[in-house]
């Protein structure tokens, strides 16, 4: 069978093709084994245009999140309408949210990790006999690795303020899947992708030494969702990237944060992190069940700063415990932490999170669950974008809170370190 692996267009990215879509390169990985295998990454492209210059396969396959799958069930239809034997797979986080969206034009879902049961999934399709719904279980991540060849190109610029530390292009890499936290507003303890589960630090250096051995590349992202979550580990990883001479970028949380450790990833050629402040309220930080506080918050920045790492500030604002201090706690910690840049995006509820599932425990009501209407970025690549509102506060003055959240914006804008897309 021929079978294409689709990255959807990302018309609300300022930098769509900054990195590659590395779920679907695994996945090619395993089906490139039996099957004629491409993977179209159609990120900086128009909708219009992806659909022209598709070309016939037996099989789509479709990554989603929550807040694309309106778009990857619209893409499905296109498909169906261009070449009427094809079928059409949907998966990624997105398929959590099921429930309310009407799949028609798909034929698969499948939920989970797809890497174990996509054998079963393409073996079935061959016999006409797709079921609908697949579940894909938790494997081993040590011994998969990304079919990069497949790519023309890797990624762009992965840092902030389009920084190059090495010459030429960048990559996307994985130490480990999954989160050993449970935040409110995140879906991933229900996406079935099991507790955290890390490669070995020789197997990522390997991979890295791959990278750089055929492509020539020394740039990357590392895309963990909590990198530090074992500081021994993060040591042991240090150790083995320390004589490579590559640049890489780190996504984590405010804890653990101590000079020892930033230190050594740091020398390691970690030059930027990206720090899941989200708050420097402690009362919305508790209501989110982050765990942290804004002490924490303050720590992790000034030891990043102090090694020398450019530090991204992670954060959320019309949340639900936002009050009438919030904004002006936020301001006020802003103006004395140091920092380099800030992505803010403004709260929606995802499906799977426990902030969706149970609104009013939060202090919130949900009055539109449609979610082709939501958008947390204050910013696509045509400017400033107009926020929905898709929830409403339930001791507060909604328009209150959203008036809080436009002056925060402004304030965001003033600063020069607004990220932008």
């Amino acid at each position: 069978m021929k079978v294409s692996f689709i990255y959807l267009p990302h018309p609300f990215l300022k930098q769509p093709d900054a990195q590659a879509p590395l779920g679907l390169l695994y996945l090619a990985t395993v089906a490139r084994r039996r099957h004629s295998v491409n993977v179209l990454n159609l990120s900086s492209k128009t909708v219009k245009d992806s659909i022209e210059c598709l070309e016939y396969a037996d099989i789509f396959g479709i990554t989603a999140t929550c807040l694309e799958v309106p778009q990857a069930n619209e893409f499905a239809k296109l498909i169906k309408e261009k070449f009427e034997g094809s079928k059409v797979i949907i998966g990624g986080p997105g398929t959590i949210a099921g429930e309310y969206i009407n799949f028609k034009y798909v034929d698969s879902i499948c939920r989970g990790e797809a890497e174990g049961i996509l054998k079963e999934i393409l073996s079935d399709a061959e016999k006409n006999d797709l079921k609908k719904i697949y579940i894909g279980k938790p494997g081993s991540i040590e011994n998969i690795e990304p079919s990069r060849d497949m790519l023309d190109f890797q990624g762009g610029n992965i840092f902030a303020f389009n920084k190059q530390h090495r010459n030429g292009q960048s990559t996307i890499l994985s130490t480990s899947r999954g989160c050993p936290y449970n935040c409110a507003y995140c879906a991933a303890p229900n996406l079935g992708y099991g507790k955290v589960r890390y490669r070995s630090p020789k197997s990522v250096a390997a991979e890295v030494k791959g990278v750089i051995k055929d492509f020539g590349i020394t740039q990357f992202r590392i895309s963990d969702d909590m990198f530090t979550s074992s500081r021994k580990r993060v040591f042991e990883i240090c150790d083995e990237l320390g004589s490579l001479d590559i640049a890489w970028r780190i996504s984590t949380r405010v804890k653990p944060a101590d000079e020892e450790l930033f230190r050594a990833m740091y020398d390691a050629g970690c030059v930027e992190v990206s720090f899941g402040v989200e708050s420097f309220d402690d009362d919305v930080l508790k209501i989110l069940n982050k765990n942290t506080t804004a002490k924490d918050n303050i720590n992790a920045l000034e030891v990043a700063n102090k090694v020398g790492m450019t530090t991204r500030v992670l954060f959320m604002i019309r949340t639900p415990g936002q009050n009438k201090q919030t904004v002006a706690r936020n301001i006020h910690w802003l103006e004395r932490v140091p920092y380099d840049i800030i992505c803010c995006t403004t709260f929606v509820p995802l499906p799977g999170s426990d902030i969706w599932a149970s609104p009013r425990d939060y202090g919130i009501d949900i009055i539109d669950r449609n979610l082709s209407h939501y958008n947390f970025y204050f910013f696509d690549a045509n400017g400033e974008v107009e926020l929905n509102d898709v929830i409403s506060f339930r001791d507060r003055d909604t328009s209150e809170v959203n008036a809080e959240t436009a002056y925060f914006k402004e304030y965001l804008k003033s600063t020069g370190k607004l990220n932008k897309g």
